[in-house]
């Protein structure tokens, strides 16, 4: 009843916002005509869409919490992506589907996996085993504890949200990211293009050019961080206690 529940609700969104239906249905091209542990998959990446729409248009602008609680469901989402990666390279005939699969829904409950909503048919063909499974918790939960913090600062439905709730203080931040990216391309060309003989060479630009907006990235993170720890405070708190 439950699962039903959920579909109808998704089903009633998808009617209403125009944005997430076309989102959602390009999703679906990939796994129409697929057997149902691919459409299960699927599922979950409609889901996923979902949540990461709604914090995007403002549903969680007076419910931090939801959105924490959401984003750390996208960052467990995406810890066990790599690790489902990792394992189909060791294995040999298997579809990397059913893998990242078996992690998602044998893990649903441990890791508070709310976008997962229905159960898998042929777990047994994922070559996925317990001690897979135990070894996965554990390295989510602690890649968790070490790395939440930084990986929700370049979070996009957060930057959408306090682009909403402190307007003056990311314009500020994204004017101080243009100079820097300026400044950084200004002196690396000084520094190694000019000295090299590379002024004008296309692929020499482009490479200096990427290294500059690295820079300038990392430092508007820097200077986002005392924001949301501000109006995220208490929200980001470790979640899980390792022993």
């Amino acid at each position: 009843a439950g699962f039903k529940a959920q579909i109808s609700s998704w089903l009633a969104h998808l009617a209403e916002d125009d944005a997430l239906r076309a989102n959602t249905f390009t999703l679906a091209t990939e796994a129409t005509s697929s057997c149902e542990d691919r459409v299960t998959f699927f599922l979950h990446q409609m889901r996923n869409v979902q949540l990461v729409h709604n914090a995007e248009k403002g549903e969680y602008d007076d419910n931090l919490a939801a959105l924490v609680a959401t984003g750390r469901v996208m960052f467990r989402l995406e810890k066990l992506e790599q690790i489902a990666r990792e394992k189909v390279r060791t294995l040999a005939l298997v579809d990397e589907l059913e893998v990242w699969l078996a992690y998602q829904n044998k893990l649903k409950k441990s890791l508070g996996l709310t976008s997962v909503t229905a159960e898998m048919r042929f777990f047994d063909v994922s070559g996925v085993t317990v001690t897979d499974l135990q070894a996965a918790e554990l390295q989510v939960k602690a890649a968790e504890k070490s790395e939440f913090r930084g990986w929700i600062l370049q979070w996009g439905p957060l930057h959408s949200v306090l682009e909403r709730k402190a307007p003056e203080r990311i314009n500020a931040l994204r004017e101080k990211q243009i100079l820097d990216y300026e400044e950084t391309y200004r002196m690396l060309s000084d520094t190694e293009l000019k000295p090299s003989g590379l002024v004008g060479n296309t692929d020499a630009e482009r490479t200096m050019g990427a290294r500059a907006m690295e820079s300038a990235e990392k430092a508007f993170l820097d200077g986002l961080r005392p924001l949301v720890d501000e109006i995220l405070g208490s929200y980001l708190q470790v979640q899980w206690r390792l022993t």
